[in-house]
């Protein structure tokens, strides 16, 4: 009897397998880095290479910001910026172009899972008018409360001004608390983010950021500890993540010494719509 072959197939979800670093590799040095990853990560690869001098690489995986911009003191629901900020995408920004004082009614509202110990920031177009200055607070479950951060690395004249990071000696008294907690009259019950206790910051200026194009192409969380994993060259390891809200979002790699550079890869499954 003859046997009738067949060809069986499985329909499954499109995935990606590309490169989240840039090509051949992001470049370290002993200072700090970032490198977010495409939406929909699943995995990472994650190889360092072409070391000079140094020994090891160091790196932390670092936790997703949920990020809002309020223009009338979350009175209404705020415009959240979250993907456009940790998306590894330049074609999507964070706007905050004239951004004005809490006193009329606008701030960024930075929140985590996670405590955090500061946020690096790739300004895409620069504050160049003005000389706004940020300050950052944290909830400490009752009030907010300055975190003395040092600003001054992402300006020169005023508030994004250039690159950098802000960061801050992680606060003991930081407490987790819900959106809908904190501002209870704006109307964001039916939001993902409204009732999940996040480690909240806030961030206002002390005057209005007259530049009508200032815009962000990323904002990475930093971990809140520095005690980094190491890897020595060539050393090539595989990490399963959850990218995205209450998941991680960067990579912050640096050198003990001298250079190298690191190769990350994205795997990623799910439907693209």
């Amino acid at each position: 009897m003859a046997v009738e072959s067949s060809t069986r197939i499985n329909l499954g979800k499109v995935g990606e397998f590309r490169i989240a670093s840039a090509s051949k590799g992001t470049a370290l040095t002993d200072t700090a880095s970032f490198t977010q990853f495409p939406l929909k990560t699943n995995r990472l690869t994650i190889t360092p290479t072409v070391f000079t001098t140094a020994v090891v690489v160091r790196l932390l995986l670092n936790p997703w910001l949920t990020v809002l911009k309020t223009t009338d003191d979350m009175s209404t629901p705020p415009t959240d910026y979250s993907l456009e900020a940790q998306d590894n995408d330049t074609g999507t920004d964070v706007d905050l172009s004239v951004l004005n004082t809490r006193a009329n009614g606008d701030f960024l509202l930075v929140g985590s899972h996670a405590p955090f110990r500061g946020i690096y920031f790739d300004v895409d177009g620069t504050n160049a008018a003005g000389t706004a200055q940020v300050t950052v607070y944290y909830w400490n479950g009752g009030h907010w409360v300055d975190t003395s951060a040092t600003t001054t690395g992402i300006r020169t004249t005023a508030a994004w001004d250039k690159d950098g990071i802000v960061t801050w000696t992680v606060p003991t008294a930081w407490r987790p608390a819900t959106a809908l907690h904190l501002y209870p009259s704006s109307k964001i019950e039916r939001l993902y983010y409204a009732n999940v206790p996040l480690y909240w910051t806030r961030w206002e200026v002390d005057a209005a950021i007259t530049d009508t194009a200032v815009t962000l192409n990323s904002m990475s969380a930093a971990n809140r500890s520095s005690s980094y994993a190491e890897l020595v060259s060539g050393q090539m390891v595989s990490v399963d993540i959850e990218h995205g809200f209450g998941g991680t979002a960067c990579i912050e790699a640096l050198t003990d010494a001298g250079t190298a550079y690191l190769v990350v890869n994205s795997i990623s499954r799910g439907n693209f719509e």
